[in-house]
C-alpha cells in the first residue's frame, strides 16, 4: 500500500516544514502505536480527499458517493484522541533539526493541524490515479464494516509488512523506508 505509507510520511515531514527527514546517528524510527496514531488522525482526512478526487470517476450511486461522507464522520469520531501522540511522532520524525522540532512542538494545535490536514489532504489528492478509484472505493466498502480503531491498526499492520526489507538474491539485502518504522521487539 505505498499510497498510503506516502501520504503518512509526507504529512509527517511537510507539517514539519521539511522537505525530507534528517539523517540522525541514530535512526529515528516510529513504533506502530505510534504509526496506528497517524493512521487514525489522517484517515478521515484521507478519506475526504479519496472522495473528492474519485467522485468524477465513480457513480453517483456509489459506496463513496452515499456512504463516504458518513465513513468520513465515523473516522473523524477518534481524531481528536489520536492527535497528542500523532503530533509527537510527527516531532519525532523532523530529524536532527532541534529547533525545528521546538518550534513545532511548541505551536498550538489549532495552528499545526490545520496545516498537516492540508497536506495530506494535497497529497491524496495528487497521488490518486484515476484507474485507482474504483479499488479505492472497493477497499473503503469491505473495509466500512470495521470499527475505526481496527481499521487503523489494519493499515498499520500492511504498512508494518510492506516496510520489511525485499530481499532479492542478495543476503542481507534491505531497502530504505519512506516511514521508519521499528523493529518489533
Amino acid at each position: 500500500m505505498p499510497l498510503v505509507r506516502k501520504i503518512v510520511c509526507g504529512a509527517a515531514l511537510a507539517s514539519l516544514g521539511m522537505a525530507e527527514v534528517a539523517a540522525a546517528q541514530d535512526p529515528v524510527c516510529l513504533s506502530e502505536r505510534e504509526v496506528t496514531s497517524l493512521v487514525t488522525y489522517a484517515l478521515p482526512v484521507v478519506m475526504e480527499g479519496a472522495i473528492k478526487t474519485c467522485s468524477p470517476q465513480l457513480s453517483p450511486q456509489g459506496y463513496l458517493s452515499v456512504q463516504g461522507p458518513s465513513l468520513v464522520q465515523r473516522y473523524a469520531a477518534r481524531k481528536s484522541a489520536a492527535w497528542p501522540e500523532a503530533k509527537a511522532a510527527l516531532i519525532k520524525l523532523g530529524g536532527n533539526d532541534d529547533k525545528m522540532k521546538d518550534v513545532v512542538a511548541n505551536l498550538s494545535d489549532e495552528a499545526l493541524q490545520p496545516f498537516a490536514e492540508g497536506i495530506v489532504s494535497a497529497m491524496v489528492m495528487k497521488g490518486i490515479k484515476p484507474g485507482q478509484c474504483k479499488a479505492i472505493e472497493r477497499g473503503a466498502r469491505l473495509l466500512s464494516p470495521l470499527p475505526p480503531e481496527n481499521t487503523a491498526e489494519l493499515v498499520t499492520f500492511i504498512l508494518v509488512l510492506a516496510d520489511k526489507p525485499k530481499v532479492r538474491g542478495a543476503v542481507g539485502a534491505t531497502k530504505k523506508s519512506n516511514l521508519p518504522i521499528c523493529p518489533a521487539a
